[in-house]
């Protein structure tokens, strides 16, 4: 039976989620063979543009790619109709329209524009084992929406933590361990939120901006 959670969650982050742990430790010529056989599979690989061997051999010689590079330089006008005003990526959107999230009820929670970034006046919790979980969750969704995943650094996260009185020095790395069901990675990789921990963090969210004033 699905949880009460499982609609919050969007199914093409837990794909990313899913794909990028399944190809993050192969080299780059593998990474690039496996997309192009499971897009051949699934029918899409010409929406992907051309084949490995294709753009090689399409690829400008030395001397023209100053060129190439003076012109990608050159400022553009962003794509009509994008909704980029606030800086959301277009992932983050999806999962904002699903779980019935506005910008408006979010900018006590983050910034919005070049730098999205959490900045609540103060985060659930009594302990600070609580608050550095809100914080864990919060600044993951901060992430998402700037980038698309969710992922924070372990430096962001102690940073942030101590801003919230909300780190514990002796205890914090089994602060950290105890949150395992909900984040994925380690302190050298940084942690990204599972589809746990997103729906956790869009509870989370929710109970904050529907809190009566």
């Amino acid at each position: 039976m699905p949880t009460k959670h499982a609609s919050l969650v969007d199914p093409e982050f837990t794909a990313i989620t899913q794909v990028h742990t399944a190809l993050r430790n192969l080299d780059p010529g593998a990474q690039v063979r496996v997309i192009e056989y499971v897009a051949d599979k699934l029918g899409v690989l010409g929406q992907l543009g051309m084949s490995t061997g294709e753009r090689r051999a399409r690829e400008p010689e030395p001397a023209d790619r100053s060129a190439e590079s003076a012109e990608k330089r050159q400022p553009t006008e962003p794509p009509s109709g994008s909704a980029d005003d606030d800086g959301i990526n277009s992932v983050a959107l999806k999962w904002m329209k699903r779980s019935g999230l506005a910008v408006q009820s979010l900018t006590s929670l983050f910034s919005f524009g070049d730098d999205i970034d959490l900045i609540a006046t103060t985060v659930p919790g009594k302990s600070k084992t609580q608050r550095v979980h809100s914080v864990l969750l919060l600044k993951g969704v901060a992430a998402y929406l700037a980038s698309g995943v969710p992922r924070v650094t372990h430096e962001q996260l102690k940073e942030t933590a101590l801003h919230y009185d909300a780190f514990d020095g002796p205890n914090f790395a089994a602060h950290i361990r105890s949150f395992a069901p909900e984040i994925s990675g380690t302190k050298q990789s940084g942690y990204t939120l599972t589809p746990r921990g997103l729906s956790a963090a869009t509870e989370l969210i929710k109970s904050i901006v529907n809190k009566p004033a």
